[in-house]
């Protein structure tokens, strides 16, 4: 006897703490229930944002009772593993889980959320992408990360579904505004130095001149006391900048609303498709971003600015900054673009998901 079709074990990091994966993976979940999916949840998720590695070893209790948890589990021949992996060490983790399936006769749904191992081929990734098998089916954020994934690893089935179709019930309430004038600049996610808070934190210092009116905004929860300290210290620079604490569900909808364009000058090597890019595009904002991962895929020329990573930030930041100063209509422009391409991103992606998650939980070919 094996349990129907429409079991899905899912492993991976769970909200808290709030990151891109863990609200993917929660969504992911959320779909699946309300499509009548039985779900078991694996939670792999370490006690904090911290990244030490005394931290992430931290895991190691989570990731044992887990694989005991599946390894005990009666009749999981035929139901579905969905399992989001880590970026770097922690696929050691996420190989043992997917052996493990594999051995139960699982079929095999593996999403990737970081480009860490998408820029030259790792031992390790290959091993991960080995050991899923040739049926597992392959979940990206966009073509180019597909691409790359076919290319290093020699993937056969990859389904490219981008992080803004988990945005639609949020989409639904978000209030879009042409920006007419730039006034407000925001910075909004885990508050990082890999996530280029210092580096706003500098355009900000660069763009405080005499008679200046723009304000910085920064908003999310800080990733460690060491962080903490250095941003305020800056702050008490930089009177034109304030920081409005962690914000979620209408809160960030509000902050979205209250800043003219988002800027992301991330520095994180892992980056993909951060899902912050995309709710600031579905409010109609404007972004100007460094180009990792997914992201010059998602910010279009025509809707903001995207930096190569080898250039300094702040000079090529202020080039764009200045440029919607004298010409207010190109902003407009930018804004206008920035809230359409993402309605066209999320129609699509929510086709592809829709077909996606009837092989989950129906076994679908």
């Amino acid at each position: 006897m094996t349990l129907p079709l429409s079991q899905v074990t899912m492993v991976g990091t769970f909200p808290p703490p709030m990151h891109g994966m863990a609200t993917v993976n929660a969504a992911v979940r959320g779909r699946l229930l309300a499509s009548a999916a039985s779900v078991v949840v694996i939670n792999t998720a370490p006690a904090s944002l911290d990244r030490a590695m005394l931290a992430r070893l931290g895991r190691l209790p989570r990731v044992m009772r887990g694989l005991a948890r599946l390894a005990g589990t009666r009749h999981l021949r035929g139901t579905a593993l969905y399992i989001g992996v880590s970026g770097g060490a922690g696929q050691t983790y996420d190989l043992a889980f997917l052996l493990l399936a594999r051995l139960r006769k699982m079929r095999v749904f593996v999403h990737h959320h970081s480009f860490a191992y998408l820029h030259e081929r790792r031992r390790l990734t290959a091993m991960l992408v080995r050991a899923a098998g040739r049926r597992a089916t392959h979940i990206t954020q966009s073509a180019g990360m597909a691409g790359q994934l076919r290319t290093l690893y020699g993937a056969a089935n990859v389904a490219a579904v981008s992080n803004a179709v988990f945005l639609v019930s949020s989409s639904e309430q978000a209030q879009v505004r042409s920006r007419h004038e730039l006034r407000v600049l925001g910075f909004l996610g885990n508050i990082a130095a890999e996530k280029g808070i210092f580096e706003f934190l500098d355009l900000m210092a660069a763009l405080r001149q005499p008679g200046a009116s723009l304000q910085g905004r920064i908003a999310g929860p800080f990733q460690d006391v060491a962080t903490e300290t250095r941003v305020r210290q800056r702050l008490q620079d930089l009177p034109n900048v304030e920081y409005v604490g962690a914000k979620y569900g209408a809160e960030k909808d509000a902050f979205f609303d209250g800043i003219d364009t988002l800027i992301f000058p991330t520095l994180y090597a892992n980056e993909a498709e951060p899902l912050v890019v995309h709710e600031a595009t579905q409010h109609g904002v404007p972004v100007i971003a460094y180009g990792r991962g997914c992201i010059p895929e998602v910010v279009t020329p025509e809707c903001g600015c995207v930096i190569p990573p080898e250039a300094p930030f702040v000079p090529a930041a202020l080039v764009q900054v200045e440029a919607w100063m004298r010409a207010p209509e190109r902003l407009q422009a930018a804004s206008v673009a920035a809230a359409a391409s993402f309605a066209s991103l999320q129609r699509t992606s929510a086709q592809r998901w829709r077909l996606l998650q009837a092989q989950i939980i129906g076994g679908a070919p």
